[in-house]
């Protein structure tokens, strides 16, 4: 039995992160979601609005875990080539295991959610950082790197989260990534660096 408007508006959004981790946003209809919750339609849109404002929460949701795992400053702590290569692979890994969900969070085109920004802007200082400390290979500014892994990065994640069970996903994954790597790091990647 459901308690309290909060218990309601957070069992309804963990219902439909279920569903378009699983199935995919577009599977997220306003009936499937009040089915797993037990409850009526003008229940969901009076916490939520319309079926929109439910994906909405659902994308902020799903960033707010992606960027908690980025935000444990674990990779800090690590060798460069191999903090992005660890970076690289969470991402793909993310990818892989929220298919449905990841085009969502990260649209080729279209509305782009503020939280991408959240996202770039971690991805943006670890290069900033390694700008100053004269990690970068010749050539290379911290903003070029930045448009660069994140575009390959994506283009990946993509092919991913399409066909998550393909058996040649960490293959490509690994040698685009390792590609990337040794062109933006003035360092051997052979350092460090563990291979898929």
């Amino acid at each position: 039995m459901l308690q309290n408007k909060e218990t309601i508006r957070e069992q309804l959004l963990r219902a439909a992160l279920a569903i378009a981790v699983t199935d995919g946003v577009e599977a997220v209809s306003t009936r499937a979601v009040c089915a797993a919750v037990g409850v009526q339609a003008p229940t969901l849109y009076h916490h939520y609005g319309d079926r929109a404002g439910l994906i909405n929460a659902v994308v902020d949701r799903a960033f707010d875990e992606y960027i908690a795992q980025k935000d444990a400053g674990v990779l800090d702590e690590l060798e460069p080539a191999t903090a992005i290569a660890a970076g690289w692979d969470a991402h793909v890994a993310f990818a892989r295991t929220h298919p449905g969900l990841y085009p969502a969070m990260y649209p080729v085109a279209g509305p782009q959610s503020p939280n991408l920004e959240r996202s770039a802007a971690l991805l943006r200082s670890g290069f900033d950082r390694l700008e100053r400390d004269g990690v970068l290979a010749d050539g290379i500014s911290a903003r070029l790197a930045d448009a660069a892994l994140r575009a390959a990065l994506r283009g990946v994640a993509h092919m991913v989260a399409a066909a998550p069970e393909n058996p040649d996903n960490p293959l490509v994954s690994s040698t685009v990534r390792d590609a990337v790597i040794a062109r933006l790091i003035n360092k051997d990647l052979k350092e460090g660096t563990t291979h898929d």
